[in-house]
């Protein structure tokens, strides 16, 4: 297992079991190799994931989504407590973003269809990994023990 990299204050980057990518040098961009100094701030991608991921409602529709295409009013029963109005802004913030595809279904009852993009897809194991850390900690008891067994403690 590969240590993680150091910015310049000497702070470690990326969880423990995070593998460093080279520097691209046609983009520059990546983790440093050894000797150099970070490109980007630590903090950038973190960031850019909090802000795609932003608000209460926002994971919950991907993971309605994760299962395949819904139209409106299914979403509207998938994600609990959200508005018409909430949704309708999150979910055109969403197709803005590149997260979702709108596709009206023509005929005499036009409903509009929302699937996942290819970029909306890229979120799977990140909200993958949230619904697991989430069962992790509704189970306090197992949950101190499990991590305590990985520690190794």
């Amino acid at each position: 297992m590969s240590t993680p990299v150091e910015t310049v204050t000497g702070v470690p980057v990326g969880p423990p079991s995070w593998t460093p990518s080279p520097v691209r040098a046609d983009r520059g961009v990546g983790a440093p190799t050894e000797g150099q100094r970070p490109l980007l701030r630590p903090r950038a991608p973190i960031e850019r994931t909090l802000e795609v991921l932003r608000g209460p409602f926002r994971p919950l529709i991907l993971w309605a989504l994760f299962w395949g295409a819904r139209p409106f009013s299914e979403l509207m029963r998938h994600v609990p407590e959200v508005t018409k109005k909430a949704l309708r802004r999150e979910l055109a913030d969403m197709e803005r973003l590149g997260l979702v595809r709108r596709e009206v279904r023509e005929g005499s009852n036009r409903r509009a269809e929302y699937s996942l993009s290819p970029l909306g897809e890229t979120l799977r194991p990140v909200v993958g990994a949230m619904y697991e850390w989430g069962l992790l900690c509704l189970q306090p008891r197992r949950s101190q023990e499990r991590i305590r067994a990985r520690s190794g403690a």
